[in-house]
């Protein structure tokens, strides 16, 4: 086992039996007909994947795919995503309309979940690497990457919200940090580019990617992970803004502010106050504002506890958190981001697992649970969820935060964690 330049255990490649190649397929086939089979019985009304992502998709496959937003116009809530998430769909789009399955949501959720179960497994591999990377090895992989393929919020959200983009996403982000810790900057922000261009909350991840450098007087390597970040999206969405700019600035930029103060948020409080202006029009500025102010402080004291996989994703876990944590309106899906990099956070240092920090993932499935009986419970409890699911993701939010602060050697394969 080796180390990169900057201090990571590298994974030595080791060849799979044939027996345990075969295992591990036989395991993907079954994790993709899990998929299939509970998005034929769970998928019981139409979600953003009906009303949205496959319209779009539609588009797509009718042979305009310059105009994916223009379906909507100005509706208040448009297909609010950049383009990318769409181009695993569209082969789905394509055989469903062969099929004459296109008109049934059961039908096409199963084909949706069985391309994005694809993804997850991915996502899975790439969580299992990046534990490796800190740990220096992964004793059992299996229960590594359930972590990940059993979340509950992730089911959740692609399920019953239909958002199967948040995978691919994920797996973007995960890319581009694992080139950061190689030192890889313009591609690291070439890969948040494209997790941007999938799903544009991702830009929460550019924050530390780009103050890392930056913390270290490397004005050079945060300048390229930002221009390439820039260069990425500006090329992605250039063609949809000169075929229709109106609907997609609408759709990516102005629609939000449109929105009032939903559920799930502490900002329900002040729904018909002064304050209300506030959360409508400026909730995700306060939440990239706290955000990059946490990465600075933290950075501050400790600035090498961002180069070992559990200090970056712990800086993710943070700066991701913030979102939910301030938006004026939270979905169970918007604890997928910081559960995945809190995992990371958790898992990729030395020693027992079996320790506090196991409490970040968990705190962050009861939230997207008490999110989803919410919706059972009378609009009488909806300020007191909004307020307990905003101290619960505070909470992640202090404990992340509270142990970057405290560990200059945060994560470093060869020190001791138990």
């Amino acid at each position: 086992m080796g180390r990169d330049r900057l201090g990571s255990a590298r994974i030595r490649h080791v060849a799979i039996p044939r027996g345990r190649r075969a295992a591990i397929a036989t395991l993907v086939v079954l994790y993709t007909a899990a998929w299939v089979l509970a998005s034929l019985v769970f998928k019981i009304r139409p979600t953003d994947l009906d009303l949205y992502f496959w319209p779009s998709a539609e588009t797509v496959v009718g042979g305009h795919p310059l105009l994916i937003y223009s379906a909507y116009g100005h509706d208040v809530s448009p297909n609010a995503n950049g383009p990318l998430g769409l181009v695993p769909l569209i082969p789905a789009v394509a055989l469903a309309n062969a099929l004459g399955w296109a008109g049934n949501i059961g039908a096409r959720s199963a084909l949706a979940g069985a391309v994005v179960s694809l993804f997850i497994m991915l996502l899975g591999w790439q969580v299992v690497r990046l534990v490796g990377l800190g740990r220096g090895v992964v004793e059992r992989r299996l229960a590594t990457a359930c972590t990940v393929l059993l979340a509950p919020a992730l089911w959740i959200g692609v399920i019953d919200y239909g958002h199967i983009e948040q995978p691919i996403e994920l797996c973007f982000v995960l890319l581009g940090a694992a080139w950061a810790l190689r030192g890889r900057s313009a591609a690291a922000g070439v890969a948040v580019g494209a997790a941007v261009l999938t799903r544009t909350i991702a830009a929460f991840a550019l924050i530390p990617l780009a103050v890392v450098p930056l913390a270290r007087r490397s004005v050079g390597r945060s300048a390229a992970t930002i221009t390439a970040c820039v260069v990425t999206v500006a090329a992605g969405v250039a063609p949809l803004l000169f075929a229709d700019g109106p609907a997609v600035t609408h759709s990516l930029l102005t629609y939000r502010g449109t929105l009032p103060i939903g559920g799930g948020s502490f900002w329900l409080v002040a729904r018909h106050t002064g304050w209300a202006g506030v959360a409508q029009y400026g909730d995700v500025a306060i939440a990239a504002v706290v955000a990059t102010v946490l990465t600075a402080i933290t950075l501050r004291r400790h600035v090498t506890v961002a180069f070992t996989p559990a200090g970056l994703f712990g800086l993710l876990t943070v700066t991701s958190a913030c979102f939910p944590m301030v938006a004026k309106t939270v979905f169970d899906y918007y604890l997928v981001e910081p559960y995945i990099f809190g995992v990371v956070w958790w898992l990729a240092r030395p020693g027992s697992a079996l320790n506090w920090r196991i409490l970040v993932p968990v705190l962050l499935t009861a939230d997207a649970l008490l999110s989803k009986v919410s919706e059972s419970l009378s609009t009488d409890w909806l300020i007191a969820e909004g307020i307990m699911s905003s101290v619960l993701i505070a909470a992640v939010v202090a404990m992340v935060f509270a142990d970057l602060w405290r560990s200059p050697q945060h994560g470093v394969a060869s020190v001791s964690d138990g």
